[in-house]
């Protein structure tokens, strides 16, 4: 039978964004005041810098989301609710460790690969996990804060190297 655990963890601080969108109309509503009033170089400059936090702008609300399907762990990274990009994938057959991220297992152990991925949502109280990947093309830490029932999938999968408290 398949496991299979998808899990969407939601953006929680959505202020920045809110305040960076809020500024990106004004700043367009600015820009077309100035262009009708014949300023033109400060109507340009207004939409210039209206566009860039209209580019800006989706990186202040993030969403993740972790699948596991059969052992095969995906990590993606969602912009505005809209565009979906992959942030990691790797079979947990390549993980040494996947632990709470303040517990003594993850400090004892060495040879840690350098590279860190974080894919927590900001504002996020959950309790942090880390999953060590040493084996494989992705070497990495990936911190996360997935729900109990992801861990007891994990554990399925390789059960000597999760540990749950």
């Amino acid at each position: 039978m398949d496991q299979f655990k998808e899990q969407l963890v939601r953006a929680q601080n959505v202020g920045k964004y809110k305040t960076v969108k809020i500024l990106m109309y004004i700043l367009g509503v600015l820009a077309v005041l100035s262009i009708l009033t014949g300023n033109f170089m400060l109507g340009l400059l207004l939409a210039a810098i209206a566009g860039i936090l209209f580019y800006v702008k989706r990186f202040f609300y993030l969403e993740f989301e972790y699948v596991i399907t059969n052992g095969e762990v995906d990590v993606d990274v969602i912009y505005e609710t809209k565009t979906r990009k992959k942030k990691m994938s790797f079979n947990m057959k390549e993980v040494s460790l996947l632990a709470p991220y303040d517990s003594d297992a993850y400090k004892a152990l060495n040879n840690k690969p350098s590279k860190v991925i974080t894919a927590i949502p900001d504002g996020n109280k959950d309790r942090a996990y880390v999953a060590v990947v040493t084996e494989g093309n992705d070497r990495a830490q990936l911190i996360f804060v997935p729900n109990q029932d992801f861990v007891n999938i994990c554990f399925l999968f390789n059960p000597k190297v999760v540990k749950k408290n």
